[in-house]
């Protein structure tokens, strides 16, 4: 399976991804959820869904636009105080999420290309942490 085969597969079923992976996020990492404290979690399970298909797309190419918006993403979350050593607790969470939901169509390429994927957009979102970067 490629990455945007699995992306496809997600976006069909937005509403289990999403709360696998946050089930999976405060499970492995606790001190997450006091940052997720008054925030819709239904809301949130699905722009966290349709953010996946951005970091898909960015994984690709370089668009200028994708490229703004992150690091505008990456102000919003040095806004709300969020952590630099969450990123990396996300990512895990993430692939353990991903391989969960994808079953037998999880691969080691898979998981690398999904890795890559969201390192970049991790990479990206923290310029925002250097200047506030608005939309």
């Amino acid at each position: 399976m490629e990455i945007d085969e699995s992306l496809a597969r997600i976006l069909e079923s937005r509403e289990i991804f999403g709360g696998l992976f946050y089930e999976e996020f405060f499970r492995r990492f606790p001190e997450a959820a006091p940052h997720f404290q008054g925030i819709d979690m239904e809301r949130q399970s699905l722009v966290l869904t349709m953010a996946l298909a951005v970091v898909e797309r960015y994984r690709a190419a370089d668009f200028g636009a994708i490229d703004h918006y992150l690091q505008h993403l990456g102000s919003a979350h040095h806004r709300r105080a969020i952590p630099l050593d969450l990123y990396p607790k996300f990512i895990d969470a993430m692939l353990a999420a991903l391989e969960r939901f994808l079953g037998d169509g999880w691969s080691p390429a898979l998981a690398t290309a999904w890795r890559g994927a969201l390192e970049k957009t991790v990479q990206t979102m923290l310029k925002g942490y250097e200047r506030r970067v608005g939309i």
